[in-house]
């Protein structure tokens, strides 16, 4: 058999505790099996999860579809947000849309929103926070556009905005959105767990951040 690694040659090296035989590559000195019985460790079930998370499957439908446990399935997501980075801000030609999305947490209850920016010209989402709709939750987010210095910020007519943002800078009303608008339509199609009418919904707060952080950025 080839080694999975650097298509050497391997030869038998007696066998793991479950039974199976393992190999040992002379080239590359690493062991391997020639069949997993996890398929949780074969190639590329990251890019899997990514995939059908971003298409609307939830956590345990990710598990049924892969045959993976549902531990592993959050394990990876975790591990997948964490390595999705948080694209650069370019302020010279920067004119985000900013708006919010509702959802919940746990129970309908306890509401958290979504606050992100869109770039009016690339449509890619330049940063987000989930929190409570309050000024210091919208803060956050705008102090980071800020920062970049951008050309101007759109929003709706919410009165924080205007204490957020300078005059100079703020362009407010229903159809200075138009795009982030149709953005947050296309997210609720995208992840189950926003859509408005389904019995999935997020456990966690940290995991809903996550599953954005891969949405967005991935």
């Amino acid at each position: 058999m080839s080694c999975k690694y650097c298509k050497g040659k391997c030869q038998k090296a007696g066998k793991q505790k479950n039974g199976t035989l393992r190999l040992f590559c002379t080239s590359c000195k690493k062991y391997q099996q020639a069949v997993y019985r996890k398929v949780a460790c074969q190639t590329g079930i990251n890019q899997q999860i990514k995939d059908l998370l971003c298409e609307g499957v939830g956590i345990r439908g990710i598990s049924r579809v892969l045959r993976i446990a549902i531990g592993t399935v959050l394990r990876r997501i975790k591990a997948l947000a964490a390595g999705a980075a948080r694209p650069a801000i370019v302020g010279a030609h920067l004119s985000p849309e900013v708006d919010e999305l509702w959802t919940y947490v746990g129970r309908k209850a306890n509401e958290y929103w979504i606050a992100y920016a869109l770039d009016h010209q690339t449509r890619g989402v330049v940063d987000f926070i989930v929190g409570k709709r309050t000024k210091g939750t919208l803060k956050t987010l705008i102090d980071v556009l800020l920062a970049a210095h951008p050309k101007i910020i759109r929003t709706d007519n919410l009165p924080h905005y205007q204490r957020l943002i300078p005059k100079g800078l703020h362009r407010a009303g229903a159809y200075c959105i138009n795009r982030i608008e149709r953005k947050n339509l296309t997210i609720r199609t995208h992840l189950k767990r926003l859509s408005r009418r389904t019995i999935g919904f997020s456990r966690d707060v940290g995991m809903l951040e996550n599953c954005l952080r891969i949405y967005f950025w991935r």
